[in-house]
């Protein structure tokens, strides 16, 4: 009992500091801004924002939107979301390791997991892992509680968070192979119904949403996009693992199979990793193996006896100064853009900002974002929920008549840079400010911007010195993807 008020005084403790630092924290990471974007436009019902492109599933976009409609389009919603999510899931992985095998093992994963790197950087994230990892962790604890109990409500329940899960990330599927795999190999000791309500009603509650995806994407699309993210990737998967948590991997590997019990933990191991490893490096995806990991980890220190506080003291003390720079991250740059670009704006009465940054730049962009037509499916340009959305279109230049015109450019939009550099000249350079990444993504050598400054360069645009070429030019800019117009 002292190790579950020990866990909690840990939770809590989590909590607070993190939300302390709230103030310090900003959208960061790219799929961030896609995130807030997207809520900001499920929140207005299609009238701010941008729309939901079914890059992900849709449930982690409706919790932001659902308190966006409370506080406001907050930037620190999001990073909140995964400081809340991210505590229950230490709960949750003490309460797993606590059943699997007891109160010590509970505790030492905990503390372990907490100390990774993984669990550092995704802990004040606004991206979605840490709340998929909460469904991920809570499916399995009640998935197991129903093979002890024998009782179909533990199953029922693990079929929620498995659909919650699902709905989150498309990594959530997983799921439904780690518990057909299990449960035909133990078929004789769990409930005949488990097969119900853990694989197949959460497969036909997921089929509204296919279809919907199915339509609005299509075949060709969702092949495009996911089907050149498809490949080989084991062994990049096995380097997050040990880059980002070196003491755990390998106490983990180093612990001896030897029950049942062990047997089960590793089935979920080697499935989500197999399964994972087939598709595109993104080290995110490998969160839910930390905290299984931390379990096989902890049963390993637990063998030393009287010296195994030392060694976990010892391995989260290494953890965290291997995860300082991590822990200590903070950046001010994407609100520090948009400051400097209101107050452009409101010197030179500029009506239009044309970006080519990232979206966690554009979130924090004051005005309306404009729409353009080419970037919606046709049958939701008629939709009534976009009565009052100004549209972008090929016919319509919004430029001409504008004295002056705010550009904002990001040099990892290398695609544009012939198409910018013959505009360049044409404008004054106001400031140029570099964005210094999260340390986690200069560890990842996968990154294929790792080595790339993010350098971002704000202009001024005079209309009068464009020829009707050069306004058309920078107007063909502002219809392809990555371009945003902002409405003053």
């Amino acid at each position: 009992m002292k190790n579950s008020y020990f866990v909690f005084l840990i939770v809590v403790i989590t909590i607070l500091l993190n939300v302390v630092n709230l103030k310090n924290l900003s959208l960061i990471d790219w799929d961030e801004g896609a995130f807030a974007l997207q809520s900001k436009w499920l929140a207005s019902a299609g009238s701010e924002g941008k729309p939901f492109n079914f890059q992900t599933p849709p449930l982690y976009q409706v919790i932001i939107a659902s308190l966006f409609k409370i506080f406001g389009y907050r930037d620190w919603i999001l990073p909140f979301i995964s400081i809340i999510c991210s505590a229950i899931a230490v709960c949750i992985t003490f309460l797993l390791a606590k059943e699997l095998y007891n109160e010590t093992t509970g505790l030492f994963a905990s503390i372990l997991f907490i100390s990774t790197e993984y669990f550092i950087f995704f802990s004040k994230s606004g991206l979605s892992d840490a709340t998929f990892l909460l469904f991920f962790i809570a499916s399995i604890y009640f998935f197991y509680q129903g093979i002890q109990k024998n009782q179909k409500m533990y199953y029922i329940y693990c079929g929620i968070f498995t659909l919650l899960a699902c709905y989150t990330k498309y990594s959530g599927p997983i799921l439904f192979l780690i518990y057909l795999f299990i449960g035909i190999r133990r078929y004789k000791e769990i409930n005949r119904f488990w097969y119900i309500f853990t694989i197949i009603i959460p497969i036909l509650l997921l089929l509204p949403y296919f279809f919907i995806f199915v339509k609005i994407i299509s075949i060709t699309g969702i092949t495009q996009r996911h089907g050149k993210l498809l490949g080989i990737n084991h062994l990049k998967f096995l380097f997050y693992l040990i880059r980002f948590s070196p003491l755990i991997f390998i106490s983990a590997i180093l612990y001896r199979i030897k029950t049942k019990i062990d047997y089960f933990v590793l089935t979920i191991i080697l499935i989500l990793f197999f399964a994972l490893g087939f598709y595109y490096p993104y080290f995110r995806l490998a969160l839910p193996l930390i905290p299984l990991l931390s379990i096989f980890a902890a049963r390993y220190l637990s063998q030393f006896k009287k010296m195994r506080y030392f060694i976990l003291g010892l391995i989260f003390s290494v953890n965290i100064i291997i995860g300082f720079n991590t822990l200590t991250y903070h950046s001010n740059v994407p609100p520090l853009i948009s400051s400097k670009v209101d107050t452009v704006c409101e010197r030179y009465k500029t009506n239009y900002i044309l970006t080519l940054v990232p979206p966690n730049i554009v979130f924090y962009l004051n005005g309306k974002i404009l729409q353009p037509t080419t970037s919606l499916p046709p049958k939701l340009l008629n939709n009534k929920f976009l009565k009052n959305r100004e549209f972008i279109k090929i016919d319509q230049n919004l430029f001409i008549g504008q004295k002056h015109i705010l550009f904002i450019y990001s040099t990892v939009f290398e695609e544009f840079e012939s198409r910018v550099a013959s505009l360049i000249p044409k404008a004054s350079k106001i400031d140029s400010i570099e964005f210094i990444d999260a340390p986690v993504y200069y560890k990842d050598l996968f990154n294929t911007l790792r080595n790339k400054k993010q350098i971002y360069e704000i202009y001024l645009f005079k209309v009068a010195e464009f020829d009707s070429t050069s306004l058309y030019d920078l107007w063909q800019i502002t219809l392809q993807p990555g371009a945003t117009v902002i409405k003053k």
